[in-house]
């Protein structure tokens, strides 16, 4: 740590008073810390000693009963300033209290209440506020007749405190005389050539003659400065003459240095003329290969679509072409006669089988093309407003309880701030937590015997706008978990473990496409997790301050 010094003669000044102040402040301290504590002792001791000695004699007027006698005994201690109070305590040893005997107070000194607790608490000298207390028990034989409680003046301490300051303060007052008349004197000695030195730097320095030497000193350390001071200035000399010749060379240099960089300049044309005709072809082949992409994109898609739908439609057809076969051939055996009561029940079950087969296909096909159908975000065209999570959240909640009853098995659960008002759209996020809530239904929970879903909702502001920042929005379950083998691709279409259970793969992905193009948000998976499936999602939102 460095710091700047103003001059040199207020330095030497305020080092002198400051060395000889600490030192003579140190000793005042010292010496009236002793002082005080000496006095302290002293009271103390002197306060024992009187405590001490009436117990001594006390006991024959506890144990004959004499309290007057006692009273009159005491009044002889008026002759000392050091006694404030004293107190003759009785003890009954039947009900074990005490009870006030005799009492003494020095003039000027108003009588005090009973200290009987206090009596039993000291016993040795304390300092209080205004006195020094102590007690003594009155013992007789090992037998307790009773307690002396004294209380003395503590004056003298007082006194001892303000007498040390007292000469501390002159003292240290005499000692700042002192060391400033010595740094005068010091002054006077180191400064006087060390204006000379400077006085000389400074012609030298404005007429600019390097070639002028300082003189000798008496001081040695100044001696050598100016030693220095002179050898800086024959190198000085020395860089002048060097800079003087490669001002010469520098000049002409210039020139060729000028047709240098005409010729570089039109090579740097002709050079970035050749890289915007490469960047104008890159940027080309870019936009082949977007459009390659999203063509292989929509080819993938649509051969998912295709595979997902043909399954179902191609049950529906065959169910319907047997039942087109049984109802030809059970008009054939009714037009002959020939239709029994066995064969028409078997008819019937074959033809009520294949309906509900027709109708579990049909529907299936309508769940994949209502799924496909959420892919596009123009149905969620609401603007963004102001959304009270809290509210919008016991709102969500029962629309999907509503929907799926198997919700009632799980333990769902959300951790909002309170009062907390987003600007979004509320129509993709109701999809986001719905989608999640029934990909877990769906998916995690087979081997879980206590189900649970929890959603936490947190909003984290800019650092230039408290009110612009981020919804954090992480889910989280206590399932399966996802495979090892589809961590990478959960998020892509037709993914799914329960293809053989009708699932077509589409909810995560509806998610990804809900949270990244209509909320202009991310996602992402959370892996590895202890136990169950984790997804952290962030979106762009405004918090709205609520008017009370």
């Amino acid at each position: 740590m460095s710091f700047k010094v103003s001059s040199i003669k207020r330095s030497v000044t305020s080092l002198v008073i400051l060395i000889t102040t600490i030192s003579v402040a140190l000793a005042c301290v010292v010496l009236s810390f002793n002082f005080i504590l000496d006095t302290h002792q002293r009271l103390l001791r002197q306060t024992d000693d009187v405590a001490s000695f009436v117990a001594d004699n006390a006991n024959a007027f506890m144990v004959y009963n004499q309290a007057d006698s006692a009273e009159r005994w005491l009044k002889s201690f008026k002759s000392s300033p050091l006694i404030k109070h004293i107190h003759l305590y009785r003890h009954d040893p039947n009900s074990e209290s005490l009870s006030f005997f005799a009492s003494y107070y020095a003039e000027q000194e108003a009588p005090i209440p009973v200290r009987f607790e206090r009596a039993k608490e000291l016993s040795q000298a304390r300092f209080t506020d205004n006195y020094v207390e102590t007690a003594r028990p009155l013992m007789v034989e090992d037998s307790l007749q009773g307690y002396v409680y004294i209380r003395t003046s503590r004056a003298a301490y007082d006194q001892a405190q303000v007498f040390s300051l007292a000469i501390s303060a002159a003292i240290t007052t005499a000692s700042l005389i002192l060391s400033w008349l010595m740094s005068l004197w010091l002054r006077r000695i180191i400064t006087q050539p060390l204006d000379e030195m400077v006085e000389s730097i400074q012609d030298i320095a404005r007429d600019k003659q390097y070639d002028t030497a300082l003189h000798e000193f008496d001081l040695q350390e100044l001696d050598r400065v100016a030693d220095a001071f002179n050898s800086l200035l024959s190198r000085i000399q020395q860089h002048i003459k060097r800079q003087e010749q490669a001002e010469r060379q520098a000049s002409e240099l210039n020139a060729e240095l000028e047709l240098q960089v005409k010729q570089r300049t039109q090579m740097l044309f002709e050079s970035n003329q050749e890289l915007q005709q490469a960047l104008a072809s890159a940027h080309q082949y870019q936009n082949e290969l977007v459009q390659a992409e999203k063509m292989q994109s929509l080819a993938k898609l649509v051969s998912g679509v295709a595979h997902e739908v043909n399954t179902p439609v191609g049950l529906a057809v065959t169910s319907t072409s047997i039942l087109q076969d049984n109802l030809l051939l059970l008009k054939q055996k009714f037009a002959e006669k020939k239709l029994t009561s066995q064969e028409f029940q078997r008819y019937m079950t074959s033809f009520d089988e294949n309906l509900a087969l027709i109708s579990r296909n049909i529907k299936r096909t309508a769940d994949l093309i209502s799924n496909f159908s959420k892919l596009s975000m123009d149905q969620f065209s609401d603007e963004d407003r102001p959304v009270t999570l809290s509210k919008f959240w016991d709102e969500a909640v029962q629309n999907i309880s509503s929907r799926h009853p198997e919700l009632a098995k799980v333990a769902l659960s959300a951790e909002i701030p309170d009062e907390l008002t987003v600007s979004i759209r509320p129509g993709p996020l109701h999809q986001v937590i719905m989608q999640l809530v029934q990909n877990a239904l769906q998916h995690a929970f087979a081997n879980t015997d206590k189900p649970a879903i929890h959603f936490d909702f947190k909003f984290s502001g800019s650092s230039n706008d408290i009110d612009q920042g981020e919804l954090e929005l992480t889910y989280s379950d206590n399932g399966d978990g996802i495979p090892d083998d589809l961590v990478k691709v959960v998020f892509d279409p037709f993914v799914t473990t329960k293809r053989s259970h009708g699932a077509a793969g589409l909810g995560l992905h509806l998610v990804y496409n809900l949270v990244v193009h209509a909320l202009q948000g991310q996602i992402n998976l959370v892996s590895p997790t202890p136990q169950g499936t984790q997804f952290h999602i962030k979106l762009p939102v405004r918090r709205v301050t609520q008017s009370k």
